[in-house]
């Protein structure tokens, strides 16, 4: 009897071991499709651009881009430049006339000229700027690094109803079809098929590739949580398997301690 007690107590730790396997499995899985990430750089060496020059990208020539992007570049300003259209394009990110803020701007639904203006914020001429703009339809938000420092953010209040509005338009870097551009340079131009956390910006802006960045934010924190769902239900699987079996084990044990009669 005490070899098929054993042999239970083995059966049941075997159990135990399969459920951690499973669900370590599972987060694996995740993981390695949370770091199906790609960018596609635009732009790599520092290019001039004037009032009349621009680079146009075809929708084709981007990454697939389903609920969320980002962008970053490195930007040097000459002279400050004309102004900005106020058109349907979503991402967009505009210089103010006179003074250069930023404005990031996109279409969301019920607003086709949504987005924010730093009024107190201006690029100074003649000197290097990294930018990074960032759109989530699941955060429901549009985030703006100047130089690694969060900036500026856009949040969605109707939660339910409103969405950002992508689109297969062109895009267009340096200036508009129908508006002057800006003097300057850019260089390192990525446009990425997904949204850049703050510490991965700033992998970016030290210029490393955050593609290949495997313990991203999101993946980690669900792994701990997946791996403290397996070990609770391992747990419970053991208090479920004494509660079955260890009566019977007790009872057996003590039948074989009645001395015999005879």
């Amino acid at each position: 009897m005490m070899g098929i007690n054993n042999n239970m107590i083995m059966n049941y730790y075997y159990f135990y071991y399969l459920i951690i396997i499973i669900f370590s499995n599972s987060i694996s899985v995740f993981c390695q499709k949370q770091e199906q990430r790609i960018y596609c750089e635009l732009i790599t060496e520092p290019t001039i651009f004037t009032p009349e020059y621009n680079r146009v990208i075809s929708h084709a020539e981007l990454p697939v881009v389903k609920n969320e992007l980002s962008i970053t570049l490195k930007l040097y300003l000459e002279s400050h430049g004309p102004g900005r259209e106020r058109a349907t394009r979503t991402p967009a990110l505009w210089l103010r006339s006179g003074d250069s803020a930023p404005c990031p701007r996109f279409s969301i639904t019920g607003d086709f000229d949504a987005g924010i203006n730093l009024n107190n914020y201006g690029f100074l001429l003649n000197r290097w700027y990294h930018i990074a703009y960032t759109l989530s339809n699941l955060d429901k938000r549009m985030n703006l690094y100047i130089d690694g420092k969060w900036v500026g953010s856009f949040s969605m209040t109707n939660i339910q109803g409103q969405s950002f509005i992508f689109n297969d338009s062109p895009l267009y870097i340096g200036r508009n079809f129908d508006w002057n551009g800006f003097t300057g340079q850019i260089s390192n131009f990525r446009y990425y098929n997904f949204r850049l956390s703050h510490s991965e910006v700033l992998m970016d802006y030290s210029g490393v590739d955050p593609t290949k960045h495997n313990g991203n934010d999101e993946c980690l924190n669900n792994s701990f949580v997946y791996l403290a769902m397996a070990f609770f239900l391992g747990i419970m699987v053991m208090i479920l398997v004494g509660i079955l079996f260890i009566p019977s084990i007790i009872i057996r044990r003590s039948y074989q301690a009645i001395p015999n009669s005879m």
